[in-house]
């Protein structure tokens, strides 16, 4: 067959080629292609029924609320519902995007190959599951990233549950006994769950003022609460927060261990002496805890 000239495909510039079209002019298009001459760009490629080319990926379930296109959805009792980033739930078993505007009860057909109906999106940005359904391109302190936008309008997805964003936490500062920690500033407090939830690390640093009568202990509240297994009250083999150190008014540092009462962590130094009162005590404190 002689090579055909570009005339005879430019017919379909613009317009749908139908099956025929296709049957009766599939072997020019590999001609274009293996001449080396002409390079074929296609956008995308719509049809009722694909035979021989990759479909797009998708599955279809019970909407469990009212669904919009566009929205992150995960599975939960057997139906869909809206992701959302404020709870762990909210992004346990992300499954794709909503592909069309349905309501509680109906079949949504779920997207996860990819989604080319968003608005607004920055090309290699990688999103996360937002609020209400929504993409956020800020890591949260619970964080499933979508997938990365390739244009304004089409994320290709890849979903999985990653570390969180490091989040601020406001302790509250105490010590045992007639002992106070008043003053205190805190430089910073951050802590960080891992992608399974099961554990947070945290670093603080507080400078304050020990008064009152001297004692054993300094304590602050933690972000999460620990897991069960740590024994409230009870000085426990695994400090609870991994390394760190205690400086006060001398200017020394000493090494500590840790447990949790129930309500706060409680630092102490390793053989259990009283702390020295004074200006400019502090807590210098970093690790990881099981939730």
């Amino acid at each position: 067959m002689a090579l055909p000239n570009i005339s005879d495909l430019i017919t379909w510039a613009g317009i749908k080629f139908t099956n025929t079209d296709w049957n009766d002019n599939w072997n020019k298009l590999i001609q274009f292609l293996t001449d080396g001459t002409y390079d074929l760009n296609v956008n995308q490629i719509t049809a009722s029924t694909y035979v021989g080319i990759p479909s797009d990926q998708f599955s279809t379930i019970t909407a469990g609320e009212n669904l919009t296109a566009g929205d992150i959805l995960r599975i939960s009792g057997g139906q869909a519902y809206k992701a959302d980033n404020t709870t762990f739930a909210g992004i346990t078993a992300v499954v794709g995007v909503c592909n069309t505007t349905v309501s509680s009860g109906q079949t949504v057909k779920i997207d996860y190959g990819f989604y080319n109906s968003f608005s607004s999106l920055t090309a290699g940005t990688k999103y996360y599951v937002g609020t209400s359904g929504g993409l956020t391109s800020t890591k949260p302190e619970y964080a499933c990233e979508v997938g990365t936008a390739v244009s304004a309008t089409r994320i290709n997805i890849e979903i999985k549950n990653v570390e969180g964003a490091a989040t601020t936490w406001t302790p509250t500062y105490s010590a045992s006994g007639a002992m106070t920690f008043t003053s205190v500033t805190t430089n910073y407090a951050t802590y960080t769950r891992n992608k399974d939830n099961t554990s947070v690390y945290v670093e603080i640093k507080a400078t304050g003022t020990l008064g009152g009568t001297v004692s054993t202990q300094m304590k602050f509240t933690p972000p999460v609460t620990p897991h069960a297994d740590y024994t409230a009250g009870t000085l426990d083999a695994i400090n609870l927060v991994g390394a760190g150190c205690i400086g006060h008014s001398t200017g020394a540092l000493r090494g500590f261990v840790t447990n949790y009462d129930g309500t706060n962590i409680n630092v102490f130094m390793p053989s259990n002496p009283n702390f020295t009162l004074g200006s400019n005590a502090g807590l210098y404190l970093s690790g990881t805890y099981r939730i």
